[in-house]
């Protein structure tokens, strides 16, 4: 039978938007599956008065409170983690942002569907705003909505799902991670960043292991940014303002500098590139292939071994995450 989870994640370090997490708690309880579903809320210092609230609701939801400060990629990969060791390991793990709205009940199905073929490792649903198609993707434009509008027309003017080139980014507020790559990296989201620039390298940790990140054509979300704030136990804007010149990039989690990581000439000659849209680390496109997959093994262990956190820097063990 096949296995789901669904974590919804959310912080409650800003403002109090119990009441309105109903509604997208409603969208992802009408989804339909064709086996079993389970969903997280996983919470980042929510307010007292959340999780009573959100589990009388919807009493059959787990959920995962951490009042320490983590990024959200930390705090989504521990409810994955702790999620599969109560209930066993999933075919598929969705993250869920706090303000993405699911708009009809056969979208995780759907998204569930694409990420089963063979040759798929990450199902972003398409954004209606805040998606970055015309600048992350390099379609033309600006971070503007009539330029992620043309850039939408030629993503899907074909009529098919669209496969994300190496080095290009978009947002993913709803992201299906398949088996294949949580049981390689052993995690979904790489946890070295503490805010911007996550989405730059999904690209490279499919096509490391000769697999697609497609965004769906058929699958529209409903997006409602900035409504917990961006990482804010990390607090990313404040770091741009006290690092202006690379602050957007180089902000990263238990680490002292992000750029040894990418800047280094191993690193580029296996393929790796880093926030190509503002031209950072630009990867060599002759250590990828016409499918997008790259043509060495060597990038999936590096991805393994540096864009996620060994023990020494973060034990997710010893998280003090608890179930309510």
């Amino acid at each position: 039978m096949d296995k789901i989870l669904i974590t919804y994640n959310i912080c409650g370090i800003k403002r109090d938007n119990t009441e309105g997490y109903i509604e997208f708690l409603k969208a992802i309880d009408r989804q339909k599956f064709d086996g079993e579903k389970k969903v997280v809320v996983s919470a980042c210092k929510p307010r007292p008065r959340t999780i009573p609230i959100l589990k009388d609701r919807f009493p059959n939801f787990d959920y995962i409170q951490n009042d320490h400060d983590y990024p959200v990629n930390v705090t989504f990969n521990d409810a994955v983690l702790k999620s599969v060791g109560k209930h066993g390991k999933f075919n598929a793990y969705v993250y869920t942002a706090c303000d993405a709205l699911y708009t009809n009940e056969n979208q995780i199905q759907g998204l569930f569907n694409l990420g089963k073929q063979d040759d798929i490792g990450m199902v972003s649903a398409q954004i209606d705003q805040d998606s970055c198609y015309a600048y992350g993707l390099k379609l033309g434009g600006g971070r503007f909505f009539i330029d992620d509008e043309a850039a939408r027309y030629e993503m899907f003017k074909d009529g098919k799902d669209y496969a994300v080139p190496p080095g290009r980014a978009c947002g993913a507020h709803v992201n299906l991670y398949t088996d294949k790559l949580f049981d390689f990296y052993g995690r979904c989201c790489p946890d070295i960043f503490a805010g911007y620039c996550t989405e730059s390298v999904f690209s490279f940790l499919s096509s490391a292991l000769k697999l697609k990140w497609i965004v769906s054509k058929d699958f529209l979300i409903n997006h409602f940014p900035g409504y917990d704030g961006p990482s804010l136990s990390t607090n990313p804007e404040g770091h741009k303002v006290l690092n202006p010149h690379t602050g957007s990039y180089d902000h990263p989690f238990r680490l002292k500098t992000l750029l040894p990581i990418f800047f280094n000439e191993y690193a580029k000659s296996i393929g790796l590139g880093y926030e190509e849209c503002q031209n950072i680390v630009n990867h060599d496109p002759s250590q990828f292939d016409e499918n997008y997959y790259c043509v060495n093994d060597k990038l999936k262990q590096y991805i393994k071994e540096n864009l996620f956190l060994n023990k020494d820097l973060l034990d997710y063990n010893k998280i003090e995450s608890f179930y309510v």
